[in-house]
């Protein structure tokens, strides 16, 4: 027998909370454990832990590992179990091999005892976060939307009003703390003081701090406006009932001085992606950035004592840009790596799956009882008030559900839109840099070269130190087929001349 522990664990409370897919992580390990012949020494993880750096959890689990030098395999159903995010998915597995330890993926059999199970689990550590990123993407793009048509939809609701629906169907009612608050804008207009204001809340049964008075009296949300980050600095009308008129917000940050007026956010500029990513050859110190007004060029420089390597930054783009084609991906590579992706995300779909079964579950269920209720009503066996009330709660439910099975099969049938979506990053990924937006350019970066890249001033080129192994390995693939093709049509063109 080989001895093993396993690993299962969920990102999130959320996932805990509506089981599946623990059971579900543990029930794969241990058939695998059973059909290969692997002894189970023990359990671990099995709770959400998801922070940047291993947890309790983890190190719980090396504590058994390292003692007992019988246990040579960690099972986990997908090799992101460790974690969504490379880094530090990638720190515990490295941990691991040091201690000649190996981690078997029950869901495919891949392992880490071999340059090629690396290699497969390397890239779906490094797939797993692209997904994140743009699951997060979509997120962020929704909540735009969202903000931009006048709805607030945040987690939580501002003080003096009742939150009602979801997403766009969100919607505000002020409640008997708004009326209050009302109050406090109209004092204030009227020269009372801060203290004077909270003296008289505290009277109406409104307690709050002097922070919290300052926060609601400087927040543009009262008087009708949406305020937020990802709509940078831009004020919009929201669909919220107005405590305040915005021409009397606006005498209320007057008499506040004009020191707590509306805030405007100031974008980071996207002129210097490579700004602490490019590093001096000489000694690693990471590039500034700087403009010349007069001649309005930009320029990277090393601030190092005795350095002062200068560089512009139309040059350094364009250079990158060459660097980032031998990553590219040939035509005649296209379809293989296709297949690979689809299977690594199909595998990765668990999740959504488990989710989508188990709300199917509760459908079964609240029908269910839907009909029981319908059938006692029938048979007298209760009111007519019970039975409207009873019956409108359960529909409530059933119409979450309903929400959450559309966005369960909505994830489950975008396989050929992620796969496309991968596959042009990694095959046009000096385009994609050029394009892009400066987070998804710092992102690919760091993605590719995670500690940074070297500018060299002698050869005037960069040079790469500590490039992503997988995307590595692609790009030298790439290159010896595209060399091997170049190769035979030589040769047929030798025995064409030859014929003739």
């Amino acid at each position: 027998m080989k001895n093993c522990v396993i690993w299962t664990r969920v990102s999130t409370k959320y996932q805990e909370d509506n089981g599946g897919s623990l059971s579900d992580q543990k029930n794969k390990c241990e058939l695998f454990a059973r059909q290969n012949g692997y002894d189970i020494k023990g359990y671990f993880g099995g709770t959400h832990e998801s922070a940047k750096t291993p947890g309790a959890l983890v190190k719980a689990m090396f504590d058994v590992v390292y003692k007992d030098k019988s246990i040579k395999y960690i099972l986990v159903s997908v090799a992101d179990r460790f974690s969504r995010n490379e880094a530090q998915a990638s720190m515990i597995i490295n941990e691991l091999l040091k201690r000649g330890k190996v981690i078997v993926e029950a869901s495919t059999g891949i392992d880490t005892s071999t340059r090629e199970g690396m290699l497969m689990i390397k890239m779906k550590l490094a797939l797993a976060e692209w997904d994140n990123g743009n699951r997060t993407d979509k997120f962020v793009s929704g909540r735009k939307h969202c903000l931009e048509s006048g709805v607030y939809c945040g987690a939580a609701k501002p003080l003096g009003y009742d939150k009602h629906g979801k997403s766009l169907g969100t919607y505000f009612t002020v409640n008997d703390k708004g009326h209050l608050i009302r109050k406090a804008f109209k004092w204030k207009l009227q020269g009372y003081a801060n203290c004077e204001i909270l003296k008289k809340l505290s009277a109406c049964g409104l307690t709050m701090r002097k922070q919290k008075l300052h926060h609601i009296l400087t927040n543009p949300f009262y008087a009708g406006k949406i305020k937020h980050k990802m709509l940078q600095g831009r004020l919009v009308d929201g669909n919220q009932p107005k405590l305040v008129s915005y021409e009397d917000f606006l005498r209320v940050q007057d008499i506040l001085s004009g020191r707590t007026g509306v805030y405007k956010h100031k974008k980071e500029t996207p002129r210097f992606p490579l700004k602490r990513h490019i590093l001096c050859s000489k000694d690693k110190t990471p590039f500034t950035a700087y403009t010349v007004k007069k001649k309005n060029i930009d320029y990277y420089k090393c601030n190092q004592s005795g350095c002062k390597t200068n560089v512009s930054a139309k040059k350094m783009h364009e250079r990158y840009e060459c660097l980032l084609r031998f990553f590219n991906v040939t035509e005649s590579l296209k379809p293989l790596l296709r297949e690979i992706i689809s299977k690594m995300i199909v595998a990765n779909d668990d999740e959504a799956r488990n989710m989508e079964t188990l709300l199917k579950k509760q459908k079964s269920e609240y029908l269910g009882k839907l009909k029981k209720c319908k059938v006692r009503f029938g048979m007298g066996e209760i009111d007519e008030d019970i039975y409207e009330m009873t019956n409108k709660d359960l529909q409530e439910k059933l119409d979450n559900i309903e929400r959450g099975l559309a966005e369960c099969r909505k994830n489950l049938s975008n396989l050929d839109s992620e796969v496309d979506d991968i596959l042009a990053m990694c095959c046009k990924l000096d385009s994609l840099w050029r394009d892009a937006s400066l987070e998804t350019c710092q992102k690919l970066q760091n993605l590719l070269f995670p500690n940074g890249i070297l500018w060299d001033k002698d050869k005037d080129n960069y040079r790469t130190f500590d490039e992503n192994e997988a995307l590595s390995i692609i790009a030298r693939l790439s290159v010896s087929y595209k060399n091997k093709k170049e190769e035979n049509s030589l040769e047929n063109s030798s025995f064409v001349q030859s014929c003739a």
